[in-house]
């Protein structure tokens, strides 16, 4: 009888799936006028380079590129790639979301660097790039992430992306270009992502704690694949408080 108890217990894990679900429903209602005008605003935004410096950097395990507060109930997880354009058009959202929740403390961002279809040889450079600006200059990947989206976004991945890249980080760009030909995070995160069934970009996955990253479910639906509506990514923070 006892056995029995314990197995219909709901994992932990799984109540706070429950919970999150719950509070996302709840959370979607309550900021709804104050998301249309989030989201009719984002037409305008721009990425811009950040001051990073101040805020909570780290690799994960598996080398994972994370920013903000350790202490933050929740993670935003995007598999994407400099070099796709769908990820390009939503880097703003994700900016915005970085400056409303990841710089105030409230949440924390993983990047993961999954290559697509759409450019593979500039979306390997890219990131190979991206991860060697931090492994010359620690910290300046971020800085990184946003240059490359911002230099994608004009269509301006070429022969010069590593010199671009390397004079507004001040790295050296032959040593830039030397680390990047062994850069292999890339491939880590492009497996982690076949794990979890990523199948384009970007994908918008959360970590609560420490778990394994998994799919929001949210407005009767789960989101598996493509852009995540902003309000939805506020109403996962709202509810995770």
């Amino acid at each position: 009888m006892e056995a029995a108890k314990r197995r219909s217990t709901p994992s932990k894990s799984m109540q706070q799936r429950n919970l999150l679900i719950i509070g996302i429903i709840a959370a979607i209602a309550v900021i709804a006028a104050v998301a249309i005008i989030v989201v009719s605003s984002q037409g305008g935004l721009s990425i811009s380079d950040t001051d990073y410096a101040d805020i909570p950097q780290e690799r994960l395990p598996d080398g994972g590129f994370v920013i903000g507060n350790p202490d933050a109930p929740v993670t935003v997880v995007e598999f994407a790639d400099f070099a796709c354009p769908h990820c390009q058009e939503y880097a703003p959202t994700m900016h915005q979301f970085v400056q409303e929740y990841v710089l105030t403390g409230q949440a924390r961002f993983e990047y993961r660097m999954f290559i697509s279809g759409a450019d593979p040889i500039n979306g390997t450079y890219t990131a190979q790039l991206a991860e060697c600006a931090d492994d010359l200059k620690p910290g300046s990947f971020w800085q990184a992430h946003d240059i490359l989206f911002e230099l994608g976004s004009r269509g301006r991945f070429n022969q010069t992306t590593a010199r671009t890249l390397s004079d507004r980080i001040g790295l050296t760009y032959s040593d830039l270009l030397s680390c990047a030909g062994d850069a292999s995070q890339y491939e880590t995160d492009v497996q982690l992502g076949r794990t979890l069934n990523v199948q384009s970009t970007p994908t918008i996955m959360i970590r609560l704690d420490d778990n394994r990253p998994q799919y929001i479910n949210a407005g009767g639906r789960e989101w598996d694949r493509g852009p995540v509506p902003y309000e939805i990514l506020q109403a996962v923070v709202a509810s995770s408080q």
